[in-house]
């Protein structure tokens, strides 16, 4: 399900694997009990992104723009970046009563005991094995999109979106006055809008937002299935923002901060419900 529309820039994609319809948790192995919680190991965030110029994410001097050479320091960046998100969503999951949260500490270790410390991709035996050598019962990794600016196949996602619900609201107002013309019209305005703020304002929309794109799943370390997927989408938490003195609003790196926050919080929240369903005392 994708929310959005030209005032409203906040999104969370809800992508519910077909499998998870099909077969209830406890089938692929993880199962709630009384008398221990779900334990859940958390993968470091493994990020997809691919950052062009520091300034995308970092408030940087207008001296240092021209470096000629940003790249080791946006992988550090992005490294630290990666590294809070891996605490923060592991934190916000272990608040979970039904949940119990082995330690990115041990969840590290092991993968370096393993010589999985590398990988980008764990294979079926490779998230079986671990999940033997930390005794839980799922994994959640967590990809990261989106940082910094709106990918342009996301900015397809959207403009795709809004001709959706430009054709929703045409029938809608087409239904309620009776008149067909009307309709059409208000169907054409909405897809004009979106169209103007997601395809053509894109660039404006970079320059002034700070999205953030975290992809997760839950995968059963009984037999490597997807339990659970989830895409969540954020432009920028101006509420949070707020609350910061003004020269540190300003800065790229803290928009970004918050608005990462806002985007694991909705991610986590969504496990939640999740789990919950899925695994009803």
């Amino acid at each position: 399900m994708i929310r959005s529309g030209p005032r409203r820039f906040s999104v969370t994609i809800i992508l519910i694997c077909s499998l998870a319809g099909c077969v209830s948790w406890p089938g692929h192995g993880v199962a709630y009990s009384p008398s221990r919680k779900l334990r859940v190991a958390v993968l470091p965030v493994r990020s997809a992104v691919e950052i062009g110029k520091l300034q995308d994410i970092e408030s940087i001097p207008a001296t240092e723009k021209s470096v000629h050479d940003q790249a080791p320091l946006i992988a550090r960046r992005m490294q630290a970046v990666t590294e809070e998100m891996t605490r923060s969503i592991e934190s916000r999951l272990s608040a979970n009563p039904d949940v119990e949260i082995v330690s990115h500490e041990q969840v590290e270790t092991m993968l370096a005991a393993l010589g999985m410390a590398a990988a980008k991709h764990l294979t079926v035996e490779q998230l079986e094995c671990l999940g033997r050598a930390l005794d839980v019962q799922a994994i959640l990794a967590v990809r990261l999109s989106g940082y910094g600016r709106l990918k342009r196949e996301w900015i397809r996602i959207m403009i795709g979106s809004g001709v959706g619900e430009g054709v929703a609201q045409g029938v809608v107002v087409a239904r309620a006055t009776a008149n067909a013309a009307l309709g059409v019209a208000a169907m054409l305005e909405e897809i004009g809008q979106e169209v103007l703020t997601w395809g053509g304002g894109s660039h404006l929309f970079n320059e002034h937002y700070s999205p953030v794109i975290l992809e997760g799943r839950l995968i059963s370390a009984r037999d490597g299935k997807t339990l659970w997927s989830d895409t969540s989408f954020s432009s920028i938490d101006k509420k949070a923002l707020k609350k910061l003195p003004q020269d540190e609003q300003k800065k790229k790196e803290i928009q970004l901060e918050v608005t990462a926050e806002k985007t694991e919080r909705e991610l986590v929240d969504d496990l939640g419900k999740a789990v919950k369903k899925h695994l009803q005392k």
